[in-house]
This record gives structure tokens, C-alpha cells and sequence, in this order.
């Protein structure tokens, strides 16, 4: 075999590799967009037992990074809005896109200022973290109302993310 042969024969094998590569990398990254992140963010309670006349309740907001690209993040904020058996259980108004009217909320007690969880800047690919947050309610309370945002920096800058759930008041 000659000179010639053999460099022929490697340049064929680098071109089909890079080709091979190019292939993988636009089905990876533009595709199957794996260097975007994507979330999961989910929001339990636990009615951990009642102590003068006030529920202690645990709040747990997980996020999940289902992603392969490490995701930033912060300002994770936690409302917790409640109802007691005398509430009216009514509509709320546009500002709320008419969901449900909750007027109590643990942020009363602060003089409305916003509630935050303590977070690390990131969370790695993959990775699921829970947060947790420890507070009390009215032991009156008939439901409470979690509603969670925070603000992710995916590509093109800080974007909101939001997540609510509501629990029945149980033992």
C-alpha cells in the first residue's frame, strides 16, 4: 500500500467524523435544545401539628433541573394565602385573571413585604433540590393557598417561573 492510499483512506475517516459530529451536535443542541434549561417546579405542605391556637406548617417548593445545562436562578418567593370557615369563597378580580379571592396571607403579619426561601445561585443538570420554608397559620384554617415564583437565566436573559397549589387544613 502506498503513501497516497493511506492518506486518502485517513482523510476519508476524519471527513465521516466530522460529519458524525456535526450531526450529533445539531441533533443535541439544536433539536433536542439540550444547552436550554428546563424546570420542574413543584410545591408540597405538611400540617406539622397545631401549638397556640396556630397551625406549624412546612412548605416545600422542588426544583427539579431536567436539563444537561446548569440553570441560575433566584428570587425564589413564597405566598402563602389561607381561609377561614367563615370565608366567602368567591372570584377574584382581573388583576388575578379571576381565580379564586384569598384575602388572608401570612405576609400580613410582616406588613406585606414578600417572602423569600434561601437558595444556592444554580442548580446543576439534572439536579433536584428541595426548599423549605417553615411558618405558621390561623389553627382556624380550612385550606392555604401556596403559590411560588422565581426567575430562571436561561439564553436571552431572566424570565419568571411560577407554580400554586392548595391544601385542605388536615391533621
Amino acid at each position: 500500500m502506498d503513501v497516497k492510499t493511506v492518506f486518502d483512506i485517513v482523510e476519508s475517516g476524519v471527513k465521516t467524523e466530522i460529519i458524525i459530529g456535526a450531526s450529533w451536535t445539531y441533533w443535541k443542541f439544536v433539536i433536542q435544545r439540550a444547552s436550554e434549561p428546563a424546570t420542574n417546579l413543584d410545591i408540597d405542605v405538611k400540617f406539622v401539628g397545631k401549638q397556640d391556637s396556630k397551625w406549624i406548617i412546612e412548605i416545600t417548593a422542588t426544583l427539579e433541573n431536567k436539563s444537561q445545562a446548569r440553570l441560575e436562578y433566584k428570587d425564589l418567593q413564597i405566598t402563602a394565602r389561607y381561609f377561614l370557615a367563615g370565608d366567602k369563597i368567591e372570584d377574584g378580580g382581573p388583576q388575578i385573571k379571576y381565580q379564586l379571592n384569598a384575602p388572608r396571607s401570612i405576609d400580613e403579619r410582616i406588613g406585606g413585604k414578600e417572602r423569600f426561601f434561601v437558595t444556592p445561585p444554580y442548580i446543576n443538570p439534572t439536579q433536584l433540590f428541595r426548599h423549605r420554608y417553615v411558618t405558621y397559620i390561623s389553627g382556624d384554617a380550612t385550606f392555604v393557598w401556596i403559590q411560588t415564583k422565581l426567575s430562571i437565566h436561561p439564553k436571552g436573559g431572566w424570565q419568571k417561573v411560577n407554580a400554586q397549589r392548595i391544601f385542605r387544613a388536615s391533621e
